[in-house]
């Protein structure tokens, strides 16, 4: 008995790992909103219960990613504490994939992409939540260290590289690479989240293909 469980165990455990970061088409009972459109737009009108966090909260003006500490701060601003089912949604796809990233590398439970345009929002759909200035929420969740890869790993290592802008790479394990953060983690989603591809990413710019580290 004990050994037809552990059987079943290992024949359910790809499935069940690969179900945490994936796209859907619906919205589930008990998920939590995360809206990627820009702040003006989730605030006039979103989903029930959303938050609104814009790619752009997370970025600089070249698009580089802030601290490791101050991404989980800005997430506990937005009432966030990893523990929750996350559904993101947006009318841009390559922002929704880059939010939706970023919280399944920050270490969230749970995230979901809705693949496509958002629901219709009637004149009666009430705004998103904007994120405090103060965290409401403590992040407990432990980032997904394994799934960051930077410039010096990059130049010990010597990976297999995955442009951010091309085909699917040929062997899991491969490093996503683009000319910013941005891109390279909205590409990271595509590759994990919707080939199931076992990728990590360079969350960083192209410099270091000349031998620079980040």
């Amino acid at each position: 008995m004990r050994a037809a469980l552990l059987v079943l165990t290992l024949i359910l455990a790809p499935a069940a790992a690969a179900s945490d970061f994936a796209y859907t088409q619906k919205v589930g009972a008990g998920d939590t909103v995360i809206d990627s459109r820009p702040l003006a737009d989730c605030k006039r009108a979103s989903l029930p219960g959303a938050r609104c966090l814009p790619a752009e909260e997370f970025l600089d003006p070249q698009r580089r990613l802030p601290s490791e500490r101050d991404i989980l701060w800005l997430l506990g601003t937005a009432g966030l504490d990893g523990s929750e089912a996350a559904l993101v949604v947006g009318q841009d796809a390559t922002s929704r994939d880059f939010v939706a990233g970023l919280l399944y590398l920050a270490g969230q439970k749970s995230v979901r992409i809705l693949r496509g345009p958002m629901p219709r929002l009637d004149g009666r759909a009430g705004g998103g939540q904007e994120r405090g200035m103060v965290r409401s929420a403590v992040w407990t969740a432990p980032m997904r260290d394994s799934l960051w890869v930077l410039g010096v790993d990059i130049v010990r290592d010597k990976p297999t590289l995955v442009d951010g802008g091309g085909p699917k790479p040929p062997t899991a394990n491969g490093v996503v690479i683009a000319d910013d953060a941005y891109l390279a983690i909205a590409r990271f989603t595509q590759l994990r989240a919707g080939l199931d591809i076992a990728v990590r990413v360079h969350p960083g710019s192209l410099a270091f293909a000349a031998g620079g580290a980040r």
